[in-house]
């Protein structure tokens, strides 16, 4: 047997698992709810992308408007943006971003609550307070009682500021990243939270995308790599860019020796 086609097949048999990409890889490419920033790890989509993209309690949803919503402690919030950098996100309560001016009328809203390992409120945030059923209008008004259409809303800054309104209908703490504006726009505009999950900058950086093993004998972090996963970052010896050139080169060289010896 001719020993040049033979060493072509061993080669290509060599190089086939360095030409495809491993499937958790192609997996955890980022993704958007069709809005709204791009879902990636920490984070994963429900449906739309697999838990071990992301890390365990970072499940979020797709809301109707094609924003993501995040769930904490039984509350959603939308995620308005995601700084992946410092560990970072923007959401805003739907109860207090639906409308525009005092006309709106908001939902009722409940106190924040994030728990105590995944998430927490980013330093500088402050507290304002959003009375229900109120009487009267006035600056304090952001809207109506969607759940007492006659009722008014009032946000203040100060708590004690509540007892002019003659709110009947209970008062929540809200948190906001300034007042600038306004309570109606600070609310608006939402809050920051900090993250804590292992940190994907040095697995992002050697070209795989991070997730998480659930397996329980496992239950770690995974970068996902072209070739297969690794603990921490992607080696080399496998990478399709660099393997793929090298394959090229001995099909050409072997193409040009056959020649030869063909002439």
């Amino acid at each position: 047997m001719n020993p040049i086609p033979l060493n072509l097949i061993l080669l290509f048999l060599y190089f086939t698992p360095a030409l495809s990409l491993d499937p958790k890889f192609e997996a955890c490419e980022p993704k958007t709810c069709g809005a709204g920033p791009n879902i990636s790890y920490p984070f994963y989509i429900r449906g739309r992308q697999n838990p071990f993209c992301g890390n365990p309690g970072f499940e979020v949803t797709c809301g109707h408007n094609g924003l993501p919503i995040l769930n904490l402690i039984n509350s959603n919030y939308t995620v308005e943006r995601i700084f992946y950098r410092n560990h970072t996100l923007r959401v805003t309560n739907p109860a207090f971003s639906r409308g525009n001016g005092s006309s709106a009328c908001l939902g009722h809203a409940q106190n924040v609550t994030v728990g105590r390992y995944r998430f927490r409120v980013a330093p500088g945030q402050r507290e304002v307070w959003v009375a229900y059923g109120c009487q009267g209008v006035g600056a304090r008004r952001i809207g109506c009682d969607a759940g007492n259409g006659t009722a008014s809303v009032w946000g203040v800054e100060v708590e004690a500021e509540v007892a002019r309104g003659k709110c009947s209908g209970g008062v929540v703490a809200a948190t906001v990243e300034d007042v600038r504006g306004g309570v109606a726009e600070a609310l608006r505009r939402g809050f920051l939270l900090i993250w804590n999950a292992t940190n994907c900058t040095e697995c992002m950086n050697s070209g795989g995308r991070c997730g998480f093993d659930p397996d329980p004998d496992t239950y770690a972090f995974r970068c996902y790599c072209p070739d297969r996963p690794h603990a921490v970052k992607c080696g080399t010896r496998y990478s399709p860019s660099s393997a793929f050139p090298t394959f090229i080169s001995f099909i050409k060289n072997h193409i040009n020796l056959n020649y030869k010896i063909l002439n």
